[in-house]
């Protein structure tokens, strides 16, 4: 459509319909930040700051969270960049959902509770040994080659990732040549998708370009 049909069409929107559109992540999405429609266990992005990694994990959760899924863990480096990025960030899980869908956030449990009864709870790389006798059927591991302990945070987490029929795992991460991000890549059962900054260019100040 033109320019002036688009906002045509907008503009006939009655406020529900608006709403569905803006959070229609499909819609929104470039290509390769929607799930890859091959069988896999482990997605890897590994892109340059950006390209728009932390929407995509929010946005994929949510995904898994409507699909029926129900035990998701988000790790990050630090239980700060779990909360500021992951759950509460532009970009985050809250930010993702329409308010009547939004999950009930309590900071001091680390615990995000949906309506439907699914619950994410939120891990720190500096503390591996907490992801001990928990279980999860989805994991978020968001910028995994900034990790101090980045094995031993990902290899006990793999012990946890035993919940339903399809457990998976979607690591966000800018690029680092790691031994562990050398192995999940050639493992069988992962995908891997790059890019750079530039492909989220429409969505960033050229500031930002002149910057970096």
């Amino acid at each position: 459509l033109s320019e002036q049909q688009r906002q045509s069409l907008i503009r006939s929107l009655n406020p529900a319909d608006a709403d569905a559109l803006l959070y229609d992540w499909k819609l929104w999405a470039r290509p390769n930040q929607l799930p890859p429609k091959t069988d896999w266990a482990t997605w890897m992005i590994m892109s340059g700051r950006g390209w728009g990694k932390t929407r995509t994990g929010a946005e994929w959760v949510r995904g898994r969270v409507q699909a029926g899924y129900r035990r998701i863990g988000l790790i990050a480096k630090t239980p700060a960049d779990a909360r500021d990025i992951m759950i509460e960030g532009e970009s985050g899980i809250l930010a993702c959902i329409p308010k009547e869908e939004r999950p009930t956030y309590e900071t001091t449990k680390r615990r995000l509770t949906w309506k439907n009864g699914a619950v994410a709870l939120a891990f720190s790389s500096h503390e591996p040994d907490h992801l001990r006798g928990v279980q999860f059927d989805t994991v978020w591991v968001d910028e995994l080659a900034t990790y101090e302990y980045a094995r031993e945070t990902f290899e006990t987490m793999r012990f946890a990732l035993r919940l339903s029929d399809d457990p998976r795992c979607l690591i966000t991460t800018t690029p680092k040549p790691m031994a562990i991000i050398k192995e999940i890549i050639k493992e069988e059962g992962t995908v891997l998708t790059t890019g750079s900054s530039y492909d989220n260019e429409a969505n960033l100040t050229p500031q930002f370009f002149e910057q970096i």
